[in-house]
């Protein structure tokens, strides 16, 4: 693992070397994708040596400071590719954006997206915010959430369900349409009978509160024929599609996205 420091985010951050990929999910019954996941998956160090998310991401979760600067590059860049691409696709899609706790907690975070869909054009219909496991929310974190979903129309997905800060608490505070299981949740569906049903309990408890279900980290024809026979709305993995950059995304959803 590569040691990354705060100075070689702040440097990359401020030379634009992190690089956009998107991710497609799956929607199931209808077998289409009108929904990707915007990821950071690489850094360029000044070398030009690529550096992987797993190296540089824990720097910036653990400092509120670079969360922030980090947070707000993200969404910004995001923001300005998602209109692109629909542009050159002609049809709505939804972007699906991850968020962190800490950037949540800012009480101008509400009026920092508000001002973001104005500048890029974006609506509400087409986004969908993802709120990340691994910072806790505060008192103000769940105000602004309530804030964006209520006032400004965006829809709310309880990312890597049961994993970290992810915890089902949250679902008495903050209106979430999704919970999204992570790939530790799905990953022996076929083989263990109590895995499959630990995610079908979640499943009926989600469908008590109207919210929807997505499982990640799919890898096998059969975990998504098991997940379509349960009642799952969506879901994401490497057999549909792994991280890719913006380019081929688009020629993806254009191949696979439904009218």
């Amino acid at each position: 693992m590569t040691v990354i420091t705060r100075n070689q985010i702040l440097d990359a951050l401020a030379y634009d070397r992190f690089q956009l990929f998107g991710q497609p999910k799956w929607t199931l019954g209808k077998n289409s994708c009108n929904t990707y996941e915007v990821l950071i998956d690489l850094m360029i160090a000044e070398n030009d040596e690529k550096i992987p998310a797993k190296d540089f991401l824990p720097v910036i979760e653990s400092d509120e400071e670079l969360t922030m600067r980090f947070g707000t590059w993200f969404l910004e860049k995001a923001f300005v590719s998602g209109a692109r691409l629909m542009e050159n696709l002609g049809m709505d899609l939804i972007i699906s954006l991850n968020i962190l706790g800490f950037q949540a907690n800012r009480a101008e975070f509400p009026d920092r997206v508000q001002e973001m869909m104005e500048k890029s054009g974006i609506t509400n219909r087409q986004l969908q915010f993802e709120l990340s496991e691994s910072q806790p929310l505060n008192e103000v974190g769940i105000a602004n959430l309530n804030r964006i979903h209520d006032e400004l129309g965006i829809s709310l997905v309880l990312g890597n369900f049961g994993m970290g800060y992810s915890t089902v608490d949250l679902l008495r505070h903050v209106p979430f349409d999704m919970l999204e299981l992570s790939r530790s949740f799905t990953a022996n569906i076929t083989e263990s009978e109590r895995e499959l049903k630990v995610i079908l309990a979640i499943l009926q408890m989600a469908h008590v509160l109207d919210i929807t279900v997505c499982a990640k980290g799919i890898e096998t024809a059969e975990q998504l024929e098991l997940l379509e026979e349960a009642g799952f709305f969506k879901a994401q993995g490497y057999l549909i599609g792994r991280p890719m950059p913006l380019n081929e995304l688009e020629q993806f959803v254009r191949k696979y996205a439904s009218a």
